[in-house]
């Protein structure tokens, strides 16, 4: 018997079981097309001929697919129900807070133990001290899995016993970074309409970096305790400049749907009255977004 099985062996699962492999584990790995196994193969990795012989093979098995649909697919397919008992499950693949609790809560059912998780890293720092790794479910399940999960990353992370927590975590980072990569992205083509070298422009925001860093734990802080009103910046500020940022975007022949969206987003905060707060206010006119859909949800159910 090995000590961890890793199925699914795209980028992400590959850097996993080298990690493991690394970390001197007894790895077995599957992946339905099975030449993705070869190199870890040659690097010491136990091939499974089936995912049956896969979760089988190993205590622990961490599943990195596409989604939990892939996931539960695989598992009606391959009749494993019946196998999980005593086996800890370690779900890595992308997905929704009810589809983790869903998951976890049909793993349990089936006599095994369930962590949820969510990367924060790409494949290529899995194993590394900057990996960042979250982890939900019964404590004393992670305690017992900690040492090996802690070879995927430096920055393992116990979020609490709610399976669907860590992948709410991990989509609210991704209301962050997608954002970020759009931004970045826009500013980029600013840059290059104006004849700026881009990797220039990279380094001065890395170089922004500790003012970030500041600003985020800032606004985690100001929305926690709803103290808006001591504003540095306003609403009304931003909503100007993210207005000129929109015009300046059209003057270059760039397409301005990004600052457009920006600058609506807080238009609907300034017009709500908001205009001397904070800028993390504008969470209150998205508040008010999902509230209003909420409602109508439930007045069209009423009506069916």
């Amino acid at each position: 018997m090995s000590d961890v099985t890793v199925i699914g062996l795209g980028e992400m699962g590959s850097a996993l079981a080298r990690a493991f492999l690394a970390g001197g584990k007894s790895v077995t790995v599957w992946n339905r097309t099975l030449a993705k196994a070869s190199a870890l193969v040659r690097s010491g990795a136990n091939r499974a001929s089936s995912m049956a012989d896969a979760v089988t093979a190993s205590p622990t098995v961490v599943i990195c697919l596409s989604d939990y649909e892939a996931t539960s697919g695989m598992f009606r397919i391959d009749d494993l129900a019946e196998k999980l008992d005593g086996r800890l499950i370690v779900q890595l693949s992308s997905g929704t807070p009810h589809q983790a609790r869903a998951f976890g809560a049909w793993v349990v059912s089936q006599g095994g133990s369930y962590l949820d998780g969510a990367i924060g890293a790409w494949p290529r720092q899995i194993g590394s001290p900057e990996a960042g790794l979250l982890i939900v479910g019964k404590e004393d399940v992670f305690a017992a899995a900690e040492p090996l999960l802690k070879l995927l990353g430096g920055g393992l992370s116990y979020m609490g016993p709610d399976f669907g927590h860590a992948k709410t975590l991990s989509n609210a980072g991704l209301a962050y970074f997608a954002a970020h990569w759009i931004g970045f992205s826009h500013g980029a083509a600013v840059c290059e309409a104006e004849g700026i070298d881009t990797a220039m422009f990279g380094e001065m925001m890395a170089g922004m970096a500790a003012f970030f860093s500041e600003d985020m734990r800032h606004m985690g802080r100001v929305i926690a305790e709803d103290r808006f009103g001591d504003a540095e910046a306003t609403i009304r500020i931003i909503s100007s400049d993210v207005g000129l940022l929109a015009e300046t975007s059209r003057d270059l022949g760039i397409g301005a749907q990004f600052p457009d969206f920006a600058a609506g987003v807080f238009r609907r905060a300034r017009d709500a009255g908001f205009s001397a707060e904070e800028p993390s206010a504008v969470i209150k006119v998205l508040r008010e977004a999902a509230a209003e859909k909420s409602i109508k949800g439930t007045q069209a159910t009423g009506s069916l």
